[in-house]
């Protein structure tokens, strides 16, 4: 008998004693390593549950969407090379504060009389005949004025950037809630429906109300689909606005977007005195007011007498002597058919017009600013009224649970309550996405949104 055991074992005869040390030692290290394995697993899920995985998220959360706009996107380079085109302009301007000097060359094959003489080489230097230095002044003023309102307009463009970008990027944070909660809303009718075909059979259900539920689920699919082509939409606008690459996946981080769009701005303290000394488009306004002053101090100068400056060298000329010569004097035109007069009251009428224009923007800004200030104070009304209806819809499907825990009430009617808290959230969704967009417009409209978020400065 003690050889049976390690026959089975092996085919060599080994002792019983010392087979069973050795299948006792095994049992140990795989027992071991079992323990090992289960440990690294319990810990690698506990990791798992515990926090979010970095790798979750995008790297690309608001501030960090308008910087990249701010390099890579086609309109603001375009601005940018905008201002560029006016400060050359600016500088042409400047150059005309001294006189063009021009030089012409003749070469006489023949002359009157068939004489060519001892220089048939005829060299003029001369100076441009329309150069007047007044002019010249307000022409560089007036090009000055032009780099500023570039510039500003390229502010404008950049406040205006920010604020399609972060209803972009709002919008975007608002249709993923929307999607997860539509999932869940399908995830609990498809339930509903495997509950009332199981019940059919037992005469508790109608079939014809199974029928009505499979069709629920046909339209939150529906519903569900519509939501994502809109998403797919609304990242390609927020890819065309940063000049991203239309191909590339763009991972956004849009956990807190409102916080990271608005940091902390409720507009409370914004009043119409702000939007007046910060809009972008009145600053455009008055910057043209100031241009089209210049260029009514512009015309009066054209009334005067034009200064010129005569200045020749003279070589090879039979009928002319050959020699240097310089001249100054003054040009006057004494008959115009009063066109210069008549300049005058035109600019003085383009100059009035561009006040009433100012008056006008500021009175659309005055209007805009109390639509906004109503519509946020409604907003805030709905959102709190939706906010309290998603409160009592949680706490009514608290009390269906416990009824039908009770079996008071049948699981349809409960499952049915569930969707109602998840058409609720989806409602109160939709109510702040429209407060937000308020503020955006608001910050805007007080010189851009960058001024009340630090992390989004340029």
């Amino acid at each position: 008998m003690k050889w049976s055991v390690g026959s089975l074992l092996f085919s060599r005869r080994i002792p019983v004693h010392v087979r069973t040390d050795c299948f006792m030692i095994a049992s140990r290290k795989i027992f071991g390593s079992l323990v090992c394995l289960l440990m690294c697993a319990m810990a690698v899920s506990a990791r798992a549950g515990g926090a979010p995985e970095p790798g979750s998220y995008g790297y690309f959360d608001f501030p960090t969407c308008v910087r990249y706009a701010l390099v890579h996107s086609d309109e603001f380079l375009r601005n940018r090379l905008d201002i560029q085109i006016r400060s050359a302009d600016l500088k042409d301007a400047h150059s005309e504060l001294l006189p063009t000097v021009e030089v012409a060359t003749r070469f006489y094959v023949a002359r009157a009389g068939n004489e060519f003489g001892d220089n048939p080489l005829n060299v003029e230097l001369r100076l441009k005949r329309d150069y007047n230095p007044a002019l010249a002044l307000f022409k560089i003023k007036s090009q000055g004025i032009m780099v500023d309102i570039g510039r500003i307009t390229h502010f404008s463009k950049i406040s205006q950037g920010i604020a399609h970008i972060a209803k972009a990027f709002y919008a975007i944070d608002v249709l993923k809630r929307q999607i997860r909660a539509r999932k869940q809303m399908l995830a609990l009718r498809r339930e509903k429906v495997v509950y009332g075909k199981s019940r059919i059979d037992q005469g508790a259900v109608d079939p014809l109300q199974v029928r009505l539920w499979s069709n629920a689920v046909r339209g939150e699919r529906i519903q569900l689909r519509t939501l994502e082509d809109k998403l797919e939409t609304k990242t390609a606008e927020l890819k065309v606005l940063m000049g991203y690459h239309p191909d590339y996946y763009l991972p956004l981080d849009t956990r807190d977007a409102a916080n990271q769009i608005l940091d902390g701005f409720n507009g409370r303290l914004i009043t119409f005195a702000d939007i007046q000394g910060s809009n972008f488009s009145l600053k455009i306004l008055a910057k043209k007011e100031q241009l089209q002053s210049t260029k009514v101090a512009g015309a009066y100068v054209t009334l005067l007498p034009q200064p010129t400056v005569l200045m020749e060298s003279l070589s090879g000329e039979q009928d002319r002597r050959s020699g240097f010569n310089f001249a100054v004097g003054l040009n006057y035109v004494l008959w115009d058919g009063f066109a210069r007069v008549r300049d005058i009251k035109r600019q003085k009428m383009i100059a009035r017009q561009t006040k009433i224009d100012r008056r006008q923007r500021s009175r659309d800004l005055y209007n805009f600013f109390r639509k906004l200030t109503s519509l946020l104070d409604l907003s805030g009304e709905r959102e709190g009224f939706q906010r309290e209806q998603a409160k009592l819809s949680e706490l009514s499907e608290e009390r269906s649970l416990l009824r039908y825990k009770s079996g008071d009430i049948p699981y349809e009617v409960y499952l049915e309550s569930r969707i109602s808290r998840v058409d609720a959230n989806l409602a109160a969704m939709g109510m702040r996405e429209a407060r937000v967009d308020a503020l955006i417009d608001l910050a805007t409209l007080a010189g851009g949104l960058n001024r009340y978020n630090a992390r989004i400065r340029f």
